[in-house]
């Protein structure tokens, strides 16, 4: 058995062991930072969902046509084909902006809804991309249901 002396040098197995757990630590930490989960697009694609169920709530409620206009990264309340004086729900403006790198479109726009809640002949996809994400769904022609 060999006595370890002043001049031996090396790292011991604990040591290596403590550096290896540390790399791995904070690669999870810059890895998860740097993933798109895409949170952000389902929570937008949640929010126009919300919004355009509240338009034809009012549209539903009235002798007006409701609806949305997507625009980018916004989107407008409308009433009458004109952007409407009444804000969205817990918002102070009938216009909702998106985060930076988020758009919105779909396949008619504005998407309106008339007395019976109806958006008309048409299925309409609407698709919300945020970042490299993308989430969609879809309003039905005539009954107007959004899943």
């Amino acid at each position: 058995m060999a006595c370890r002396t002043a001049n031996d040098r090396g790292f011991t197995l604990i040591e290596i062991i403590s550096v290896l757990v540390l790399l791995g630590i904070l690669a999870a930490v810059v890895v998860s930072k740097n993933i798109d989960t895409g949170a952000d697009a389902l929570g937008e694609m949640e929010g126009i969902r919300g919004h355009l169920r509240y338009a034809q709530m009012k549209a539903m409620n009235s002798n007006t046509t409701w609806g949305i206009l997507l625009a980018g990264n916004t989107y407008t309340l409308q009433q009458n084909g004109a952007a409407s004086a009444t804000p969205f729900p817990g918002e102070d403006t009938s216009t909702h902006a998106m985060p930076t790198g988020s758009t919105a479109s779909a396949t008619v726009n504005p998407i309106t809804f008339d007395q019976w809640g109806s958006p008309g002949a048409a299925t309409i996809t609407v698709t919300v991309t945020a970042g490299t994400a993308s989430q969609a769904f879809t309003v039905s022609q005539i009954t107007g249901f959004i899943p």
